[in-house]
């Protein structure tokens, strides 16, 4: 059994990949946690009298912009890198067969064996494929086209359930 892609990156998929991998770990929800700290502080200093209303707005600025720095940046971050990297101008040619999962980019190929493979999620626009703790192969979802369920069904085939987290 074989599957193949075809996958032209966009910046929408890659930022909504950067927002799912950078809230999944520990620090992106910190930085939440953190705004949302600031924010009620500042409530809380002015239900017991401690700062004025005006100084409320500082807290309040002060916790909408670290809960809205992430994102921003990574908006930022996502459409620099579809347009500088040429990796991501490119078409990427996945086969999903076997052995495993062979990417071909321009004159580069690279073959990942599914013991290799971490992990794989889903977020809303993309499919994640880890192959190790800071790389993926990120395909957008509009690329699987009506093949998403054989994919997925051979992805099912080689990895662990428990290594594969789908919405």
């Amino acid at each position: 059994m074989e599957e193949k892609l075809t996958v032209q990156m966009t910046k929408e998929a890659l930022f909504d990949f950067l927002l799912y991998h950078t809230y999944s770990k520990f620090s992106g929800f910190l930085t939440n946690v953190l705004g949302a700290a600031v924010g009620i502080m500042g409530i809380i200093l002015l239900a017991t009298g401690k700062i004025t209303p005006v100084y409320l707005l500082f807290y309040l600025a002060a916790a909408a912009a670290f809960i809205a720095f992430t994102p921003l940046q990574l908006k930022h971050r996502a459409k620099k890198q579809v347009e500088l990297n040429r990796e991501y101008q490119t078409e990427w040619n996945y086969t999903f067969d076997n052995e495993g999962i062979t990417v071909i980019r321009g004159e580069k190929t690279e073959n990942v064996a599914w013991d290799k493979i971490e992990r794989v999620v889903t977020t809303p626009k993309t499919i994640g494929i880890y192959y190790g703790k800071e790389h993926a192969f990120i395909i957008p979802k509009q690329a699987f086209g009506d093949r998403f369920m054989a994919v997925m069904k051979i992805i099912a085939q080689h990895i662990d359930p428990q290594r594969v987290r789908l919405r």
